[in-house]
């Protein structure tokens, strides 16, 4: 999702154009050989990831399987968290100044996309979580990242390198912190995480906490991997695994691709209308959903930028505006933030991920909860 009023892409120009012509080479690619016959395999048979993962279109006994519904007959507490890119700073100090009040419900289900995805592990864990999301934003930069390849940029399968992004997600998600996120899910938490699987073209919903559970630790951070890899930016990451003999290989990339967040309130689909009523679902946009007005450049660079950035605004406002719709229907209190548009932090496009930055946002995310000035109807 592309964040801050008033920048349409946080990218160079140069770079842009280099993802443009990467995302041009890829478009042309077909899957190898020994994808097309995984990809047959998934449709003939069940998938065999079916305990850990659904697709995000999937009905109510599916979604229904993957949550805990006596817990949602009880007022139960829904947190989405949107992509963002660095703008996921924005969040993380939300989330760290909602703890501070101590009005900070403890989630019964959570989900993230994009560098929603990153942040939704520690919001589920709760307020122990907002030290690792502290450091994770404010300690790291792009190098901490992402790595430029300035030989292959235009024919590799990314401008980017996000291998430091993976040792990052690791140092932040050791073993003990995945078997917190597994008792959770044995309490009846849920954590989900949104993928695109680029070659079915499916957004594909993980259960997070299952995962944690079965002790697929390297699998439970390459979703997380996944789920921000922009493509034509970053490289996509493949999942792969082996069931009943047959061993699978699948690509998936950025779920901010198929939606920039999911807000639509599981519970919906899985209680009857009157269940979940007087609970809350909350949802935090790492963007600005009214940015302020900003001339065109005049360039086709420039024109797309901004025609790109309107439509992914305009997703992530028919999402909300869905979930909201939803939430009301079955008796939900809703709220919804987002980054003010007159907050004052200044982004500069040629540096990505600054910590001066990522500083500024996070402190404007922290102060506005910390006030109570946090939410929206």
């Amino acid at each position: 999702m592309s964040p801050t009023p008033n920048t349409p892409f946080k990218l160079s120009r140069r770079h842009v154009l280099l993802g443009l012509t990467a995302s041009t080479i890829l478009s042309a690619c077909v899957e190898t050989s020994d994808e097309l016959i995984t990809l047959q395999s998934t449709r003939e048979k069940t998938d065999p990831l079916g305990s850990l993962r659904f697709s995000a279109n999937a009905d109510a006994t599916t979604w229904a399987r993957h949550l805990d519904v006596s817990r949602l007959i009880n007022k139960p507490q829904i947190l989405a968290l949107s992509g963002g890119g660095e703008d996921g700073a924005f969040g993380a100090g939300a989330l760290a100044g909602w703890s501070q009040t101590g009005n900070r419900p403890d989630f019964d289900i959570v989900t993230g996309v994009s560098t929603g995805a990153l942040i939704a592990p520690m919001a589920f864990v709760g307020a122990e979580g907002d030290n690792a999301l502290l450091h994770m934003f404010l300690d790291n930069g792009a190098d901490d990242i992402m790595r430029f390849r300035w030989l292959s940029a235009a024919t590799s399968d990314g401008i980017y390198d996000t291998t430091p992004l993976a040792e990052l997600i690791a140092l932040y998600t050791p073993d003990s912190f995945l078997e917190a996120v597994a008792a959770k899910h044995d309490a009846g938490g849920r954590l989900f995480v949104v993928t695109a699987n680029l070659s079915t073209s499916d957004a594909v919903v993980w259960n997070m906490g299952a995962i944690a559970k079965s002790k697929q630790y390297d699998l439970f951070r390459t979703v997380i991997r996944a789920s921000g890899a922009l493509p034509g930016m970053f490289s996509p990451v493949k999942i792969n695994f082996s069931a009943d003999g047959l061993d699978f290989a699948e690509t998936h990339v950025d779920g901010g691709v198929q939606m920039q967040v999911l807000a639509t309130p599981p519970a919906a689909f899985a209680v009857q209308s009157d269940a979940a009523r007087g609970g809350s679902a909350y949802v935090i946009v790492n963007n600005t959903l009214d940015p302020a007005p900003q001339v065109s450049s005049g360039t086709v660079l420039g024109i797309s930028q901004q025609a790109m950035t309107a439509m992914v605004r305009s997703s992530a406002a028919s999402s909300i505006n869905t979930a909201r719709l939803l939430a009301h229907e079955h008796g939900l209190n809703f709220a919804v933030t987002s980054v003010s548009p007159d907050s004052g932090v200044v982004y500069d496009p040629s540096d990505r991920f600054s910590p001066t930055y990522m500083a500024a946002l996070y402190e404007h995310g922290f102060e506005r909860a910390a006030s109570g000035a946090l939410w929206e109807a």
